[in-house]
């Protein structure tokens, strides 16, 4: 693809790749998502990831082959570990430092509940830029509840107040939005203020591990209803009126109005294309290489190069099906950062 510049991929996408349903990328990736584990401590209510069978997991090396190739091709991109619960990996601070060292910015989701004070310490020497911590409630009852298990909110305060006392990582809380913490969401953009952290919220969806079901939101006990809608839009205005004065929340103001909208009516498509597999890529626990969480991988990154995976026909394939994948999951943060 030497030579073949951003608006060739453009005119490609739009004619003939539309018609034989295939799609360039028009650049390298920009993000990296490393899924490094299965395994998770949690038994949470909007995900069944943590239902899945574990298999042989990539290894410690493989991994830093994976981040080398990945540097030498794509340069020192932003990397995320996630999981399951990334810290249950015993290598994880290893593969961190590792590729904080190839000039990776290193980001990682975390429920918090796994850190004692040697390990924030580990956490803090591995030059991890961001630390993702899940907090679903203001309240222990609300967030103890979406976890599974009570005592989770205990941790995690826990594990922020030893995280404070080291130099990095920075701290996002992530709330996911679900009919539970409604009355939580503007106390929960007031704290971490006070608390000096940023914060990002997610709408409920379809459980991650779980095959996808267009009536999910119907048989979800968690799906806010019509009785909290109002609430529910005061509380995304004061979110938006924090984000356009340039605040600690991280969503789009475009994606915090069209929450408002979504939860109305979550099985309409938003009408915005579907970005996944265009800047970023995602690699499971055992080396296989996705476009999109929900469907299948492109390849396998011990057997084949990832650059040649990039755009070859199976991606691009990929590629078209999620540009033009009319399902709500792309109100997921990444669809709207140009919002």
């Amino acid at each position: 693809m030497e030579g073949f510049f951003v608006g060739d991929a453009a005119r490609y996408n739009d004619g003939l790749g539309h018609k034989v349903k295939l799609r360039l990328a028009d650049g390298l990736p920009t993000q990296v998502h490393v899924s490094i584990t299965d395994r998770c401590c949690l038994p949470c209510r909007m995900c069944d990831i943590w239902r899945i069978s574990p298999k042989e997991e990539m290894t410690t090396n493989e991994w830093k082959g994976v981040f080398d190739q990945i540097g030498a091709w794509a340069g020192p991109v932003g990397l995320n570990f996630a999981g399951g619960e990334p810290f249950l990996r015993k290598d994880i601070f290893e593969l961190t430092r590792y590729a904080t060292d190839l000039g990776f910015t290193v980001t990682s989701n975390t429920n918090a509940t796994v850190f004692n004070a040697d390990k924030v310490k580990r956490l803090a020497d591995s030059g991890l830029d961001i630390l993702y911590v899940s907090l679903d409630g203001f309240e222990a009852k609300s967030h103890d509840h979406m976890r599974g298990e009570v005592g989770t909110y205990d941790k995690v305060m826990r594990t922020l107040d030893l995280v404070d006392e080291v130099p990095n990582p920075r701290v996002i809380v992530a709330m996911i939005i679900s009919k539970l913490n409604v009355g939580e969401i503007i106390p929960m953009a007031d704290w971490t203020r006070e608390r000096d952290y940023q914060v990002v919220y997610q709408p409920l969806f379809n459980n991650f591990g779980r095959e996808y079901d267009p009536q999910w939101y119907v048989k979800s006990p968690l799906f806010p209803r019509e009785e909290h809608l109002d609430q529910l839009d005061a509380s995304l205005d004061y979110l938006i009126g924090i984000k356009e004065n340039d605040g600690h929340v991280c969503n789009a103001v475009g994606q915090l109005r069209e929450m408002k909208r979504y939860f109305r009516s979550p099985s309409v498509s938003n009408g915005l294309p579907c970005n996944a597999g265009h800047s970023d890529i995602s690699l499971d626990p055992y080396g296989n290489m996705l476009l999109c969480f929900w469907l299948p991988p492109v390849g396998d990154v011990r057997k084949t190069p990832i650059p040649w995976m990039w755009n070859s026909a199976k991606s691009q394939r990929r590629r078209w099906q999620a540009h033009n994948c009319p399902r709500t999951c792309n109100m997921l943060n990444c669809n709207f950062e140009h919002l």
